[in-house]
């Protein structure tokens, strides 16, 4: 054998490319056979190779099978039951791959062999997870269980060493063992960086409490929508030095003014994400305008009450200028409206102007956007660095946008990085393009064109301006009655047959 495999970080290297063959999910290891047969090769490569192949699992099935065959058994179902608690002689096999785990986490490994929710008890029965588990650092205990009985186990997984913790709250449970075990978070996990709590099903609301001084390193918090923030707990968070994404739900009852007068330059100094689903849009703006951070990057808010265009500019005014992507929809309600006072006008938008970095931004359901294309060429012009527009107005929305097709052009021209448009137009009159068409270079990333109920007459030579200005268009979507929609798809069949035409003469 070579003397460099002797060497740890040439083997690893190695070692990781035996695991990357072949691999189409990055977040699955797949080679697992091929490093099996690595550990076996040689005593050299046996530790590294095992290492890889139990650091991240997907279930802890395979972990269960390495205890003798007396202590389980797989039934009808091809579900693994633990019939009995391990007898003290018989974790030596177990402990030896145990160790090396340091993540169980999604995806969930549904064609293997299933656990059964009564092993989870019978397994720690006589020795605790973080003795099973001493290099854990990530942990999705949904991946180990969904069960309302085995709930209350996380709190056995919580230590120092745990950075990253996911979990989803069942169906059924007491809010005492969801208390206890938020509780327990800051005082267990004192190193947690990553925090994520989902609920794939309604469950009772309950309020999450966080103080200033619990999980100092916290970098990321997505709470599920069936837990009620408080105010106070927002403030305390914003006070925590390293949060960098946040993803909140804020309830009816959250008190704005509890925030008010509160930002100043400690006050989310790191934030970079924020994901906000509120019950009316002055929350969210009572949050935005906590944030000190310059690195503010991604801003994504819903609504439910339809807000009017003093309460959009306020929110559009405090999200800062160092912004790349925004998101901002109204839920649509029963009772929501596209007449007065929810007719917007460029105006509204002017704030945006001023974040020259801006990549995407998406624009769903406020009322009736009622743009032109003065608005949609200086947009182009300050965003020249946009990649993805979709400015959409209620679906019954009657006025018909002044936004011609000059717009697209314009953004062709000025944002040569567009990838994807959402746009109501009036597609019934037809620019004159410049002699030779477009600079082909400016468009050549555009290739989704989502034109919704764009009004249109002439469809061949819509069709021959789309060609040459969005040469690359694969994908033309409609949001329209039948006989508007049958329209644009002559549009795009005509537009086809250009393409076709343009390849074979090789031009």
């Amino acid at each position: 054998m070579h003397r460099s495999l002797l060497i740890d970080e040439i083997l690893s290297h190695i070692i990781q490319f035996v695991a990357a063959d072949g691999q189409r999910d990055l977040k699955r290891l797949e080679n697992t056979s091929g490093l099996a047969r690595l550990a076996r090769t040689c005593r050299c490569f046996m530790e590294c190779a095992l290492d890889t192949l139990w650091r991240t699992q997907h279930s802890l099935s395979p972990l269960i099978m390495c205890l003798p065959r007396g202590t389980w058994d797989i039934h009808s179902g091809n579900i693994l039951y633990l019939t009995r608690p391990p007898a003290e002689s018989e974790w030596a096999r177990f402990d030896m791959y145990s160790r090396r785990v340091k993540s169980f986490s999604y995806p969930k490994q549904t064609k293997m062999i299933r656990l059964h929710e009564d092993a989870l008890p019978l397994l720690f029965a006589e020795r605790p997870p973080q003795s099973l588990f001493p290099s854990l650092s990530s942990l999705d205990f949904s991946i180990l269980s969904c069960s309302s009985s085995n709930f209350t186990l996380i709190r056995d997984f919580l230590s120092p060493k745990l950075t990253n913790l996911a979990f989803t709250l069942p169906r059924k449970m007491c809010l005492q063992g969801i208390c206890g075990v938020l509780e327990d978070l800051p005082r267990k996990a004192t190193r947690l960086e990553n925090l994520t709590i989902s609920s794939f099903f309604p469950v009772t609301p309950f309020e999450l409490n966080i103080s200033s001084h619990g999980l100092p390193d916290l970098r990321r918090l997505v709470v599920s929508s069936s837990i009620r923030i408080s105010a106070q707990s927002v403030l305390n968070i914003a006070s925590l030095r390293h949060v960098q994404e946040l993803s909140l739900n804020l309830h009816p009852n959250f008190d704005v003014d509890v925030l008010r007068d509160r930002a100043n330059n400690s006050t989310f100094p790191a934030l970079q994400r924020l994901s906000l689903t509120a019950y009316d849009l002055p929350q969210c703006t009572s949050i935005v305008s906590l944030i000190s951070s310059p690195q503010l990057e991604d801003v994504s808010v819903s609504y439910d009450v339809q807000a009017q265009s003093s309460v959009i500019t306020s929110f559009l005014s405090v999200i800062g200028t160092s912004i790349r992507s925004i998101s901002l929809r109204h839920n649509m309600r029963t009772n929501t409206i596209a007449d007065t006072p929810f007719v917007f006008y460029p105006s509204i938008f002017a704030p945006l102007f001023a974040c020259r970095n801006l990549r995407t931004i998406q624009v769903y359901n406020l009322g009736t956007l009622n743009l032109d294309d003065e608005f949609i060429i200086a947009a182009a012009k300050a965003w020249n660095k946009l990649e993805d527009i979709r400015l959409c107005s209620l679906p019954w929305s009657y006025i018909i946008p002044s936004v011609s097709l000059n717009a697209l052009t314009a953004l062709t021209q000025y944002c040569p990085q567009l990838t994807r448009v959402h746009l109501s137009l009036d597609a019934r009159e037809i620019p004159e393009l410049p002699i030779g068409g477009l600079s082909m270079v400016s468009a050549q990333f555009l290739e989704v064109l989502n034109i919704r109920d764009s009004v249109i007459e002439h469809t061949e030579l819509v069709a021959q301006f789309l060609r040459a200005t969005i040469p690359n268009m694969k994908t033309l979507y409609v949001e329209a009655h039948p006989e508007l929609r049958d329209k644009w798809m002559e549009v795009k069949a005509y537009y086809d047959r250009l393409s076709v035409v343009h390849m074979q003469n090789g031009s």
